[in-house]
């Protein structure tokens, strides 16, 4: 159990909460939302640990700010993996959905008495991820929760939740920290590193910063732009360009096409000089002046869409970025 609470960048959130608690007025449904590697997921387990720490009942509490202390009885167990009154649902390592019979018995685990501590806290991560018969199954126990017991959700996909379900939980946004704010955490972990580059290439959630530390992170990106400057002069063909696209996380791949893009569009409308990913800037100078505006912003919409779009099971990824591929093609094809 890491006690050592939320990360700097979620404080807000923290305090906002610690303050419905003090005030006896902490919602029964809580929804946790946020975009991939911001901490939600930490965020929902120290809060869950602080929820159920005994040590908070007391004026002792006070000092932990709503973390758990890690020495009480409550802690123990938490650290221990079996506490009773924590109630964690996932989908199975061989599946991507939460199933409706998975959820039925989450919610017989969620109505039950608290053993140990003044609550029962369950958690479904992530919430996007149960079908629309398991978030049905749900409706219920959210609208009329079993007393002193508490359901999150957390999710990164809040528009593919229906709106029954949302509308039964306060939503607690937890976005991505400023560039300087992950800068300094990501300072603190690993002086030694350069990170405004990684950061960079991990669309800025520190999280995956850090992960990319000793990854071929900016080998990986920098291939994939060379294809991506080769598709746009001509010199490779859409489908080649998809087969390599195909290799690399979607959402990553989909962030990193979108500053590209953005980079090129700033550059055909105030001049080379003035864009700020050097990959462009460097590769793509030549062509920037004759490239399209009205394209390029078509191109970013498309890209927007199909970023919302990726998460919606029945998307055709492989069709969608064959679409994309053959629309940078055209750009030069006036």
């Amino acid at each position: 159990m890491d006690n050592q609470g939320p990360y700097p960048w979620q404080q807000q959130s923290w305090a906002l909460l610690q303050k419905y608690r003090e005030r006896g007025r902490l919602p029964h449904g809580l929804l946790f939302n946020g975009p991939a590697e911001c901490g939600k997921k930490h965020f929902a387990l120290r809060f869950a640990e602080g929820v159920l720490c005994t040590a908070n009942r007391s004026e002792d509490g006070a000092q932990h700010h709503g973390r758990a202390c890690g020495k009480c009885h409550s802690c123990l167990l938490l650290a221990a993996g079996n506490h009773p009154d924590l109630v964690l649902l996932v989908p199975q390592e061989e599946k991507k959905t939460i199933q409706v019979d998975a959820v039925r018995e989450f919610i017989q685990d969620a109505t039950l008495t608290p053993q140990i501590s003044d609550c029962r806290v369950c958690l479904i991560m992530p919430a996007d991820a149960m079908t629309s018969e398991a978030a049905n199954s749900l409706l219920k126990t959210l609208e009329e929760p079993a007393a002193n017991n508490h359901i999150i959700l957390v999710t990164e996909h809040v528009r593919h939740l229906a709106a029954t379900i949302r509308s039964r939980c306060q939503i607690v946004n937890l976005p991505l920290p400023t560039q300087q704010q992950s800068l300094q955490w990501l300072q603190q972990q690993q002086p030694q590193q350069q990170w405004e580059e990684l950061l960079n290439c991990a669309a800025g959630a520190p999280l995956r910063a850090l992960s990319f530390e000793k990854s071929d992170i900016m080998q990986r990106r920098k291939q994939l732009f060379n294809s991506f400057a080769a598709l746009i002069r001509g010199q490779q063909a859409p489908l080649a360009v998809v087969a390599a696209w195909n290799e690399e996380m979607s959402e990553l791949l989909l962030k990193w096409l979108y500053e590209w893009t953005l980079d090129l569009l700033r550059g055909s409308l105030t001049g080379v000089e003035n864009m700020r990913d050097l990959l462009p800037g460097r590769e793509l100078s030549g062509l920037t002046p004759d490239l399209d505006a009205g394209q390029l912003i078509a191109l970013i919409e498309q890209l927007v869409s199909l970023n919302r779009g990726m998460g919606e099971r029945n998307l055709n990824r492989q069709m969608q970025l064959e679409a994309l591929a053959v629309s940078y093609a055209g750009l030069t094809k006036r």
